[in-house]
């Protein structure tokens, strides 16, 4: 039976469209504007009628942890709770959300409420669809060799976060209290550093954690945190974390006006940005090719696009910034 589950899970996965936000910081026009973009959501951010197969990924910060904002935090709320058929909204947090945290258990005054603060709580750390790895920041050992031993016993993605939920907010010595915790979320300090340095046996941390991803059938991992300028980065950390594709989706979405990733039932990523608008001719021609791709248009098909504008949509900068 445990086994014909996980077919239908992957089969689900592969029928799914993923649209991805990472790092908007309390700024709620950005997030609007993608999802009106796409197709997803009216210009006010309301589901529109008739989309399925439809999975909305934010990456974490959705929240600015020094002034975090109601507002925004009840619009994911109703965005999550108001999701059609088919169609889900998963909130991941990212180290604003955990510091929002740390703040309140410090005493530190904020406009958010226990219930704010509660919902907080009730989001996951990752989440994994097919072979890719959603999160906030950088994978790292701690967080991956409890991943593969919970796989390892059966328990599945629900089980990972349900435990680490527990270590991360419950008892004297939370993991969310301290510096520790930030780091299971992957925020790392310097990464080039981290992936670099080298265990007892000699192998670099970034080898290892390559190992350990591919135990765990993931050749993708796709996060913000680390912020770009305009676009999204590919291809970071190849060198030091060789095999996987690392895909840094923070392109300072509050700053540039927008910022996505959309990744196919196939696994084929599309970098949505303000530079590829501009290079397939304007809002209005830009949101009809996506629409076009996704099945979001009029038509309500999905078709791909002539293969120079697709190559658009798929570029990125390949190097660390």
């Amino acid at each position: 039976m445990g086994h014909k589950n996980k077919e239908m899970k992957h089969e689900a996965d592969r029928q799914i469209h993923t649209l991805v936000l990472s790092d908007t910081d309390n700024d709620l026009q950005s997030v609007r504007y993608a999802l009106w973009l796409v197709g997803l959501c009216d210009r006010q951010g309301r589901w529109r009628k008739g989309i399925r197969h439809f999975c909305v990924i934010h990456t974490g910060d959705w929240l600015n942890k020094f002034n975090p904002n109601p507002e925004v935090l009840e619009f994911f709320q109703s965005l999550q709770a108001s999701a059609p058929d088919s169609c889900s909204v998963v909130l991941l947090v990212g180290n604003h959300e955990v510091e929002i945290l740390q703040r309140a258990d410090a005493g530190v005054r904020m406009r958010l409420t226990p219930g704010h603060l509660a919902f907080i709580r009730r989001q996951d750390v990752l989440h994994v669809a097919g072979n890719i790895l959603y999160l906030h920041g950088y994978p790292t050992l701690n967080l991956l060799a409890l991943l593969l031993q919970i796989k390892q016993e059966e328990g599945g993605l629900n089980l990972f976060n349900e435990r680490f939920r527990k270590a991360f907010y419950e008892g004297r010595y939370a993991l969310f209290k301290n510096r520790e915790g930030l780091e299971m979320v992957g925020d790392i300090r310097n990464v080039k550093q981290y992936y670099s340095q080298e265990r007892e046996n000699g192998e670099p941390y970034g080898v290892q954690i390559s190992n350990l991803l591919q135990q765990l059938e993931i050749d993708t991992v796709i996060h913000g945190h680390r912020p770009n300028v305009l676009i999204q980065l590919d291809y970071e950390f190849y060198n030091e974390v060789p095999g996987i594709r690392i895909i840094n989706n923070d392109n300072k979405a509050s700053m540039t006006g927008f910022g996505a990733a959309v990744v196919d039932p196939q696994g084929y990523v599309r970098f949505i940005n303000p530079k590829a608008m501009h290079v397939l001719g304007g809002e209005k021609v830009f949101r009809t090719k996506i629409c076009r791709i996704l099945g979001t248009g009029k038509a309500g098909l999905a078709r791909r696009l002539l293969a120079g504008q697709e190559a658009v949509l798929a570029a990125a900068f390949q190097s660390e910034c």
